[in-house]
């Protein structure tokens, strides 16, 4: 674990970054804040609960492997594809023995695939999945209302944000 805790660190370091990226069309590099104070929220919980595995842009698992020191990017040391996939936080575990990490899709179009899921889910269909899937090792352990600011942003990120869930969401 603790030649992990770089890229771990790394992964949450994003966090203030992914949110000036969110919303309003915010360039790389851009130190605003989204507009949407739901889509800020989202960012910020996409940075401390996806981030590490589909990457700090949504790019999927091996964008997220690059946060990581070069000889553990491949997660398999510590995250066995026999691993159990549910691996909730408040119950104890063993280094090396972690929940599976699976293969983290992009979360935005890519070349490789062009479909994603928050590009093409109907907003209420996405929120659903997040909840009840999300994050994979611990699924359902945010509020509803985290659920519906992550998918604000992921909308957002998908080029959707007429669609957002309003507050009292689905």
């Amino acid at each position: 674990m603790k030649r992990l805790l770089p890229g771990i660190l790394a992964a949450v370091a994003l966090a203030p970054g992914l949110v000036a990226l969110a919303g309003s069309g915010a360039a790389a590099g851009d130190d605003s804040v989204p507009a949407d104070p739901v889509v800020a929220a989202g960012a910020e919980l996409y940075a401390w609960n996806c981030a590490v595995c589909h990457g700090a842009t949504g790019g999927g698992i091996e964008e997220a492997r690059l946060a990581f020191p070069e000889d553990d990017r491949r997660c398999t040391r510590c995250h066995k594809p026999s691993n159990r996939i549910v691996q909730p936080l408040d119950q104890p575990f063993v280094d090396n023995d972690m929940f599976s990490v699976g293969e983290p899709p992009a979360l935005h179009p890519t070349q490789e695939r062009p479909l994603a899921l928050a590009g093409t889910l109907s907003p209420e269909a996405l929120f659903t999945y997040l909840r009840e899937t999300m994050p994979r090792y611990d699924p359902g352990r945010l509020t509803d209302d985290e659920y519906r600011a992550l998918t604000a942003f992921l909308l957002d990120m998908n080029g959707r944000p007429a669609e957002m869930p309003d507050a009292a969401g689905p």
